[in-house]
């Protein structure tokens, strides 16, 4: 089971992605955003329009809920968040290698490692 949160209608959507090549996979939002409130993260998402957020629920766990998005919109967020917000110097380089990291992710690892314990059923647009 699955669903996908649309943000569409409290911000704008995001433009074109900046991140070139690079193919879309889904990562958890708290490793997208780099924060470990699940809150946090989406207020954030919100805030610089990212358009989806994919919700899957991990096999044999009613209330295991993982939140993904796609790295594109990871990358994109993050350079948003570097270009818009006054971060120490600290934070700029976290979010620089976040954003490496990203880029050099085994896209086909990824998604095999979710389809191996979530469920991938329906999703629903709000």
């Amino acid at each position: 089971m699955g669903e996908v949160i649309q943000f569409g209608n409290f911000s704008k959507p995001s433009g074109s992605v900046e991140a070139g090549n690079v193919q879309d996979s889904l990562v958890p939002i708290e490793f997208a955003v780099g924060f470990a409130s699940r809150n946090e993260c989406l207020n954030k998402i919100a805030e610089y329009g990212v358009s989806a957020v994919h919700v899957r629920m991990v096999n044999d766990e009613p209330d295991a809920m993982l939140y993904l998005i796609g790295v594109r919109d990871a990358i994109l967020l993050n350079k948003k968040i570097l270009e818009g917000e006054s971060i120490t110097d600290d934070e700029v380089a976290q979010r620089i290698d976040l954003i490496q990291m990203l880029e050099n992710l085994n896209l086909d690892m990824l998604d095999s490692l979710w389809a191996s314990f979530t469920h991938q059923g329906k999703f629903w647009n709000r």
